[in-house]
Protein backbone atom coordinates (compact mmCIF):
# COMPACT_ATOMS: atom_id res chain seq x y z
CA UNK A 1 0.00 0.00 0.00
CA UNK A 2 1.23 3.66 -1.52
CA UNK A 3 1.13 7.10 0.06
CA UNK A 4 -2.84 7.97 0.41
CA UNK A 5 -2.74 9.41 -3.50
CA UNK A 6 -6.22 8.65 -4.06
CA UNK A 7 -8.89 10.91 -4.96
CA UNK A 8 -10.01 11.81 -1.40
CA UNK A 9 -6.16 12.61 -0.71
CA UNK A 10 -5.74 14.61 -4.08
CA UNK A 11 -8.61 16.90 -3.55
CA UNK A 12 -7.55 17.72 -0.25
CA UNK A 13 -3.85 18.41 -1.16
CA UNK A 14 -5.34 20.85 -3.80
CA UNK A 15 -7.54 22.25 -1.60
CA UNK A 16 -4.41 22.70 0.74
CA UNK A 17 -2.17 24.12 -1.68
CA UNK A 18 -4.57 26.62 -3.05
CA UNK A 19 -5.80 28.00 0.74
CA UNK A 20 -2.29 28.36 2.11
CA UNK A 21 -0.86 30.12 -1.11
CA UNK A 22 -2.06 33.72 0.06
CA UNK A 23 -0.01 35.59 2.94
CA UNK A 24 -1.64 35.92 6.01
CA UNK A 25 -0.81 38.47 8.37
CA UNK A 26 -0.29 37.82 11.81
CA UNK A 27 -3.56 39.30 14.12
CA UNK A 28 -3.06 40.88 17.45
CA UNK A 29 -3.57 37.82 19.65
CA UNK A 30 -0.60 36.40 18.07
CA UNK A 31 1.56 39.35 18.02
CA UNK A 32 1.12 39.49 21.80
CA UNK A 33 2.10 35.87 22.09
CA UNK A 34 5.06 36.28 21.02
CA UNK A 35 6.13 39.25 22.84
CA UNK A 36 5.27 37.20 25.85
CA UNK A 37 7.45 34.47 24.28
CA UNK A 38 10.11 36.22 23.35
CA UNK A 39 10.58 37.82 26.97
CA UNK A 40 9.43 34.16 28.60
CA UNK A 41 12.85 33.27 25.93
CA UNK A 42 15.35 35.63 27.52
CA UNK A 43 14.85 34.47 31.21
CA UNK A 44 17.96 33.85 33.00
CA UNK A 45 19.00 34.05 36.71
CA UNK A 46 21.36 36.35 38.75
CA UNK A 47 24.22 35.07 37.07
CA UNK A 48 22.98 35.00 33.78
CA UNK A 49 21.91 31.42 33.10
CA UNK A 50 19.17 30.82 30.36
CA UNK A 51 16.13 29.49 32.79
CA UNK A 52 15.00 26.72 29.86
CA UNK A 53 11.22 25.81 29.03
CA UNK A 54 12.39 22.18 28.92
CA UNK A 55 14.91 20.32 31.10
CA UNK A 56 18.17 21.09 29.08
CA UNK A 57 20.75 20.86 31.76
CA UNK A 58 20.12 17.35 32.30
CA UNK A 59 18.17 15.19 35.51
CA UNK A 60 18.49 17.64 38.81
CA UNK A 61 20.24 20.00 37.44
CA UNK A 62 17.44 23.01 37.87
CA UNK A 63 17.45 25.97 35.36
CA UNK A 64 14.07 24.95 34.18
CA UNK A 65 10.85 24.14 34.67
CA UNK A 66 9.43 21.58 36.52
CA UNK A 67 7.30 18.15 36.18
CA UNK A 68 10.01 16.06 34.64
CA UNK A 69 8.20 13.44 34.80
CA UNK A 70 5.62 14.68 32.36
CA UNK A 71 8.28 16.69 30.13
CA UNK A 72 10.58 13.37 30.05
CA UNK A 73 7.28 10.94 29.53
CA UNK A 74 6.38 13.19 26.18
CA UNK A 75 9.80 13.14 24.81
CA UNK A 76 10.46 9.56 25.06
CA UNK A 77 7.06 8.53 23.09
CA UNK A 78 7.79 11.05 20.49
CA UNK A 79 11.57 9.50 20.09
CA UNK A 80 10.27 6.00 20.43
CA UNK A 81 7.38 6.82 17.57
CA UNK A 82 10.27 8.56 15.41
CA UNK A 83 11.78 5.34 15.52
CA UNK A 84 9.58 3.54 13.57
CA UNK A 85 10.09 5.98 10.60
CA UNK A 86 12.98 6.02 8.27
CA UNK A 87 13.31 9.41 7.43
CA UNK A 88 15.99 12.35 6.36
CA UNK A 89 14.20 15.54 7.80
CA UNK A 90 12.09 16.95 10.50
CA UNK A 91 10.96 20.16 10.87
CA UNK A 92 9.56 21.02 15.32
CA UNK A 93 7.35 23.54 14.71
CA UNK A 94 7.09 25.33 18.09
CA UNK A 95 10.26 23.75 19.14
CA UNK A 96 11.29 26.22 22.20
CA UNK A 97 14.92 26.45 22.95
CA UNK A 98 15.34 23.33 20.36
CA UNK A 99 15.47 20.49 23.17
CA UNK A 100 13.82 17.87 21.27
CA UNK A 101 14.93 19.05 17.64
CA UNK A 102 18.65 18.46 19.30
CA UNK A 103 17.79 15.02 20.38
CA UNK A 104 15.97 13.65 17.35
CA UNK A 105 19.32 15.12 15.20
CA UNK A 106 21.80 13.24 18.59
CA UNK A 107 19.59 10.22 17.78
CA UNK A 108 18.78 9.70 14.08
CA UNK A 109 21.44 11.76 12.60
CA UNK A 110 19.03 13.52 10.62
CA UNK A 111 18.91 17.29 9.08
CA UNK A 112 16.95 19.10 11.65
CA UNK A 113 14.72 22.62 11.66
CA UNK A 114 14.11 23.89 15.03
CA UNK A 115 10.62 26.66 14.37
CA UNK A 116 9.24 29.23 17.11
CA UNK A 117 6.55 31.91 17.17
CA UNK A 118 9.05 33.66 19.33
CA UNK A 119 12.78 34.52 17.93
CA UNK A 120 14.08 34.34 21.23
CA UNK A 121 13.74 31.00 21.33
CA UNK A 122 14.92 30.16 18.02
CA UNK A 123 18.23 32.73 19.30
CA UNK A 124 18.06 30.26 22.05
CA UNK A 125 17.70 27.23 19.90
CA UNK A 126 20.83 28.27 17.84
CA UNK A 127 23.37 29.22 20.61
CA UNK A 128 23.02 26.34 22.79
CA UNK A 129 22.37 23.59 19.70
CA UNK A 130 24.01 25.36 16.81
CA UNK A 131 20.50 24.13 15.10
CA UNK A 132 18.72 25.46 12.19
CA UNK A 133 16.19 27.85 13.37
CA UNK A 134 13.28 29.96 12.03
CA UNK A 135 10.86 32.28 13.53
CA UNK A 136 7.11 31.35 12.04
CA UNK A 137 3.57 31.56 12.49
CA UNK A 138 2.65 27.96 12.88
CA UNK A 139 -0.95 29.09 11.11
CA UNK A 140 0.86 30.57 8.09
CA UNK A 141 4.16 28.63 7.86
CA UNK A 142 6.48 29.01 4.94
CA UNK A 143 7.20 26.00 3.52
CA UNK A 144 6.52 24.22 0.62
CA UNK A 145 4.01 21.25 0.16
CA UNK A 146 6.33 18.07 1.42
CA UNK A 147 9.24 19.98 2.68
CA UNK A 148 10.01 17.64 5.30
CA UNK A 149 9.90 13.77 6.24
CA UNK A 150 8.57 14.54 9.50
CA UNK A 151 6.67 17.23 10.66
CA UNK A 152 6.67 17.59 15.25
CA UNK A 153 4.64 20.40 17.07
CA UNK A 154 4.96 19.29 20.55
CA UNK A 155 2.31 20.93 22.98
CA UNK A 156 1.88 23.70 21.24
CA UNK A 157 -1.94 24.01 18.78
CA UNK A 158 -3.59 24.22 22.86
CA UNK A 159 -2.08 27.95 22.46
CA UNK A 160 -3.28 28.45 18.78
CA UNK A 161 -6.23 30.28 17.59
CA UNK A 162 -7.32 28.60 14.74
CA UNK A 163 -6.41 24.99 15.28
CA UNK A 164 -8.01 23.79 12.14
CA UNK A 165 -5.87 25.89 9.78
CA UNK A 166 -2.55 24.93 12.08
CA UNK A 167 -3.42 21.28 11.94
CA UNK A 168 -3.84 21.49 7.78
CA UNK A 169 -0.54 23.58 7.60
CA UNK A 170 1.47 20.75 9.19
CA UNK A 171 0.06 18.51 7.19
CA UNK A 172 0.61 20.30 4.04
CA UNK A 173 4.39 20.77 4.52
CA UNK A 174 5.20 17.20 5.72
CA UNK A 175 6.03 14.14 3.66
CA UNK A 176 5.41 11.08 5.49
CA UNK A 177 3.82 11.86 9.18
CA UNK A 178 3.07 14.62 11.68
CA UNK A 179 3.27 14.04 15.10
CA UNK A 180 1.66 15.82 17.72
CA UNK A 181 1.12 15.86 21.15
CA UNK A 182 -1.41 17.83 22.87
CA UNK A 183 -2.79 18.03 26.73
CA UNK A 184 -5.79 16.07 27.87
CA UNK A 185 -7.40 18.62 30.38
CA UNK A 186 -11.23 19.34 31.53
CA UNK A 187 -13.00 22.40 30.49
CA UNK A 188 -13.35 23.81 33.38
CA UNK A 189 -9.47 23.29 33.99
CA UNK A 190 -8.64 25.35 30.61
CA UNK A 191 -11.49 28.12 31.58
CA UNK A 192 -9.86 28.71 34.86
CA UNK A 193 -6.18 29.46 32.92
CA UNK A 194 -8.01 31.12 29.92
CA UNK A 195 -7.29 35.00 31.03
CA UNK A 196 -3.52 34.17 31.58
CA UNK A 197 -0.66 34.80 28.93
CA UNK A 198 0.16 32.17 26.22
CA UNK A 199 -2.85 30.02 27.49
CA UNK A 200 -4.53 26.94 26.30
CA UNK A 201 -7.59 28.33 24.88
CA UNK A 202 -9.27 24.88 24.19
CA UNK A 203 -9.96 21.38 25.71
CA UNK A 204 -8.78 18.13 23.57
CA UNK A 205 -9.65 14.54 22.93
CA UNK A 206 -9.04 11.79 21.42
CA UNK A 207 -11.39 11.79 19.02
CA UNK A 208 -10.29 16.09 18.19
CA UNK A 209 -8.54 14.67 14.76
CA UNK A 210 -10.88 12.79 13.71
CA UNK A 211 -12.18 14.83 11.02
CA UNK A 212 -8.73 13.96 8.77
CA UNK A 213 -9.78 10.42 8.93
CA UNK A 214 -12.46 10.83 7.08
CA UNK A 215 -10.14 12.39 4.07
CA UNK A 216 -8.26 9.53 3.88
CA UNK A 217 -5.64 9.94 6.83
CA UNK A 218 -4.34 7.34 8.86
CA UNK A 219 -4.18 8.71 12.69
CA UNK A 220 -2.72 6.82 15.56
CA UNK A 221 -3.20 7.73 19.54
CA UNK A 222 -1.67 7.48 22.33
CA UNK A 223 -1.95 8.07 25.94
CA UNK A 224 0.69 9.88 28.03
CA UNK A 225 1.26 11.30 31.58
CA UNK A 226 -0.91 9.07 33.92
CA UNK A 227 -2.51 11.50 36.65
CA UNK A 228 -1.64 8.89 39.61
CA UNK A 229 2.36 8.48 38.98
CA UNK A 230 2.69 12.20 38.99
CA UNK A 231 3.12 12.60 42.75
CA UNK A 232 5.68 9.99 42.57
CA UNK A 233 7.20 12.01 39.54
CA UNK A 234 7.48 14.88 41.82
CA UNK A 235 9.48 12.65 44.94
CA UNK A 236 12.00 11.27 42.72
CA UNK A 237 12.53 14.84 40.57
CA UNK A 238 13.32 15.88 44.46
CA UNK A 239 13.69 19.78 43.43
CA UNK A 240 13.09 22.54 45.63
CA UNK A 241 9.65 23.87 45.95
CA UNK A 242 7.87 27.22 46.26
CA UNK A 243 4.43 27.59 46.35
CA UNK A 244 1.86 29.56 47.82
CA UNK A 245 -0.95 27.14 48.60
CA UNK A 246 -0.69 24.19 51.18
CA UNK A 247 2.82 25.73 52.56
CA UNK A 248 3.23 23.48 55.56
CA UNK A 249 3.25 20.46 52.58
CA UNK A 250 5.55 22.15 50.63
CA UNK A 251 7.87 23.08 53.38
CA UNK A 252 7.55 19.16 54.23
CA UNK A 253 8.79 18.43 50.73
CA UNK A 254 11.59 20.68 50.92
CA UNK A 255 13.09 19.68 54.08
CA UNK A 256 13.38 15.98 52.60
CA UNK A 257 15.17 16.38 49.45
CA UNK A 258 18.10 15.36 50.99
CA UNK A 259 16.70 11.64 51.72
CA UNK A 260 14.55 11.67 48.70
CA UNK A 261 17.72 12.19 46.59
CA UNK A 262 19.11 8.85 48.45
CA UNK A 263 16.17 7.06 47.94
CA UNK A 264 15.88 7.50 44.55
CA UNK A 265 17.38 8.73 41.17
CA UNK A 266 17.80 8.24 37.55
CA UNK A 267 16.46 4.59 37.58
CA UNK A 268 13.55 5.48 39.35
CA UNK A 269 12.50 7.76 36.87
CA UNK A 270 13.26 5.74 34.04
CA UNK A 271 11.26 3.23 35.73
CA UNK A 272 7.78 5.85 35.76
CA UNK A 273 8.59 6.83 32.63
CA UNK A 274 8.06 2.25 31.26
CA UNK A 275 5.68 2.49 34.22
CA UNK A 276 3.28 5.09 32.53
CA UNK A 277 3.08 3.73 29.21
CA UNK A 278 1.38 0.75 30.76
CA UNK A 279 -0.56 2.72 33.14
CA UNK A 280 -1.75 5.19 31.15
CA UNK A 281 -3.70 2.34 28.53
CA UNK A 282 -5.91 1.47 30.80
CA UNK A 283 -6.12 4.42 33.83
CA UNK A 284 -6.27 8.07 33.66
CA UNK A 285 -3.76 10.31 30.99
CA UNK A 286 -3.08 14.05 31.05
CA UNK A 287 -1.55 13.79 27.64
CA UNK A 288 -1.67 12.49 24.05
CA UNK A 289 -0.02 12.28 20.98
CA UNK A 290 -1.38 12.11 17.57
CA UNK A 291 0.69 10.56 14.59
CA UNK A 292 -1.18 11.71 11.31
CA UNK A 293 0.37 9.15 8.40
CA UNK A 294 0.56 11.04 5.18
CA UNK A 295 2.45 8.19 4.02
CA UNK A 296 1.01 5.29 5.08
CA UNK A 297 4.32 3.02 4.00
CA UNK A 298 6.65 4.96 5.71
CA UNK A 299 5.74 3.41 9.61
CA UNK A 300 8.04 0.37 10.32
CA UNK A 301 6.12 -2.19 12.84
CA UNK A 302 9.05 -3.07 14.30
CA UNK A 303 11.37 0.23 15.76
CA UNK A 304 14.01 1.41 13.55
CA UNK A 305 16.17 2.24 16.64
CA UNK A 306 15.68 1.29 20.25
CA UNK A 307 14.98 4.30 22.16
CA UNK A 308 15.24 3.90 25.84
CA UNK A 309 14.26 6.09 28.48
CA UNK A 310 17.93 6.70 29.64
CA UNK A 311 18.42 8.24 26.63
CA UNK A 312 16.11 10.74 26.94
CA UNK A 313 17.14 11.41 30.75
CA UNK A 314 20.96 11.40 30.15
CA UNK A 315 20.31 13.71 26.71
CA UNK A 316 22.05 17.68 28.52
CA UNK A 317 24.32 20.24 27.46
CA UNK A 318 26.15 22.74 30.27
CA UNK A 319 24.50 25.68 31.74
CA UNK A 320 24.18 28.62 29.15
CA UNK A 321 24.50 32.06 29.55
CA UNK A 322 22.78 34.93 27.66
CA UNK A 323 24.14 37.93 26.98
CA UNK A 324 24.25 41.04 25.01
CA UNK A 325 20.17 41.07 25.55
CA UNK A 326 18.26 44.78 24.89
Amino acid sequence: MGCLKDSSYQSNETRLQSTFCETRFMNDYTQKTREWLDDRFRQTDSRGVYFAHQPIYGFRMGHSEKSLLHRYIITYHIMNTLSHFSFESLVDVGGAEGYKGAMVRHLFNTDVKSCDLSQEACNRADEIYGIDTQAIDIQDLPFETDSFDIVLCSEVLEHVQEFETAVEQLVRVCRKAVIITLPHESKKHVEKHITQPHTHLRTFSLSSLDYLESRGFKITRTKMNNSFLKPLGLLVEAMPRTHKHLFPLWSLYNRSLPLLRVLSGKRSMEFLIYLDTFVSRVMSYNSMMFVILKDTTAYSKRPLKQIRSSHIIDFAVPYHYVRNQT
